[in-house]
């Protein structure tokens, strides 16, 4: 019995020193192949794929993986989310861990090297509580010339051909900790209405081409909310959150405040009179009004908030200047937080020449479905179809998304390949069994490889790093050399 005993155990400990020394960096190189009638006769385009690096610090592992990527010489890379070991580095963005894990992964990115460049999304691991703070990861890879793919497009032309890559985020907050906005119905129509929430939850207007017309304009609308006392609303303007930055000028009260104020991320507080003393009652509507002009060396921000059957106030309760001018356009949004229901109507964004940008009251919407050309904080699965229309007929189009989970909505939308990452293959599988673990919500069915969803295929990269135990076993870590070809018609 002894003899069986230590024989498991020697066994056990065989398997788990394979696992950690052997299994977790014994790199697989995998060779797919992608056919389209979208393509022209002849065109090919290699990608190479990698995903979830978890970087700590750059080591020899890490060199080594971008040594056989760059062997590949593929026309651009890929990287389909989680950079960072653990998203608890974002906590403490001034630290030694925080500093040297954002070192290795510019240093490793700096590493490889593809004739079209580098492409990546985010995924859950680069998110910290407080999204101001993972800015600074957008602002790194700006500095080193990656494009990051917040819920925008870029065309990218490959050997005299054309294909469209989308990207959104993917932060992976629970549902109670930021919840999504909704069309709902009150008894005069339709609004959008967003319930309770742990954090703060914003939903922000996608906008193309030119931002620069959204400056020098006024925006308004009207909410309401059932429990001020211990929720918050607000809206925000001149944002640059659909862009995945979480910079923008806020005008909000928290719940139980006595006041509004305003309140910027990612600039210094403005200048002058940032309180208005407007007092929310449970259920009743106010009115809002905000305007921002650009003058020559500062953002003037006025702003009023009123209850919806009293005459709209002559003089503004806010004025203020903010000198530095750290954004001089943007999109608009609404904030939310806290207990009790919230909701939102009759938006309207009007710039200086008379022209309207927007005009929003949701009674087209259907009911309890996200509005089109929306993204919800936290729910980018929203901006999928709203990136398709940026793609021209018969383009070949590649969504970087980093859950497998984002088929359901890439799949509809028409997208030709989604690249996701996240599963790791579940990292450890079982013979017979497969994966131990694998955090989405279409199973272990697309916990790796190539999967086909009605005409959009999926492929799921196993990924380069490990989270939780530093162990592989039966589930390489992957680089995927991708060739998409045309195919005959």
């Amino acid at each position: 019995m002894k003899k069986i005993f230590w024989l498991v155990g020697l066994t056990i400990l065989i398997i788990l020193a394979y696992a950690y020394f052997i299994g977790r960096q014994h790199v697989q190189i995998n060779f797919v192949t992608i056919e389209s009638t979208k393509l022209r006769a002849g065109f090919k385009a290699n990608i190479v794929q990698i995903s979830d690096l978890h970087i700590s610090r750059l080591g020899k592992y890490e060199r080594s993986v971008a040594q056989k990527v760059n062997a590949l010489q593929p026309d651009f890379i890929v990287i389909t989310g989680d950079f960072f070991k653990k998203r608890e580095f974002f906590e403490k963005p001034n630290s030694n861990e925080f500093a040297q894990s954002m070192s290795g992964i510019k240093e490793f990115l700096k590493m490889l090297s593809a004739e079209k460049g580098i492409f990546v999304c985010r995924g859950n691991n680069d998110f910290g509580n407080d999204k101001e703070v993972s800015d600074l990861f957008l602002d790194a890879m700006e500095e080193i010339g990656v494009t990051v793919l917040c819920n925008s497009t870029v065309p990218v032309e490959v050997n005299g051909d054309t294909l469209y890559l989308l990207g959104v985020d993917y932060p992976e907050f629970y549902k109670l900790e930021v919840a999504d906005f909704y069309i709902a119905e009150y008894k005069e129509g339709q609004c959008l209405q967003i319930n309770e929430s742990e954090r703060n939850s914003y939903s922000h207007l996608l906008i193309r081409g030119d931002r620069s017309r959204w400056r020098n304009y006024t925006f308004s609308g009207k909410f309401r909310q059932s429990d001020p006392l211990s929720g918050g609303i607000g809206v925000t303007f001149y944002s640059q959150f659909d862009r995945g930055y979480d910079r923008f000028y806020r005008l909000r009260r928290s719940g139980g405040d006595k006041s509004f104020i305003l309140s910027p991320h990612g600039a210094e507080p403005p200048i002058g009179d940032i309180y208005a003393d407007t007092e929310i009652a449970p259920n009743v509507w106010y009115r809002f009004r905000v305007e921002c002009r650009n003058l020559e060396e500062a953002v003037f921000i006025a702003a009023r908030v009123w209850p919806q059957d009293e005459p709209e106030p002559e003089n503004w309760q806010i004025q203020a200047v903010d000198s530095t001018m750290a954004f001089v356009n943007g999109s608009v949004g609404l904030w939310s937080h806290g207990q009790g229901s919230h909701q939102f109507d009759d938006l309207l964004v009007v710039d200086n020449f008379g022209d309207t940008l927007l005009y929003k009251d949701f009674e087209n919407g259907k009911l309890l479905q996200d509005p089109f050309g929306w993204v919800d904080f936290n729910y980018e699965r929203e901006a999928i179809l709203w990136l398709m229309q940026e793609v021209p007929e018969e383009t070949y189009s590649i969504l970087l998304a980093h859950s497998p989970d984002m088929i359901t909505w890439a799949a509809p939308a028409g997208v030709d390949l989604q690249l996701s990452g996240h599963t790791h293959g579940g990292q450890i599988q079982i013979p017979f069994f497969g994966p131990l673990i694998v955090r989405t919500a279409l199973g272990r069915k697309v916990a790796e490889g190539l999967h086909q969803f009605d005409k959009t295929t999926l492929y799921v990269n196993r990924g380069i790093g490990t989270v939780l135990l530093p162990l592989r076993l039966a589930c390489r870590p992957e680089i995927t050399m991708i060739k998409v070809k045309s195919k005959v018609k």
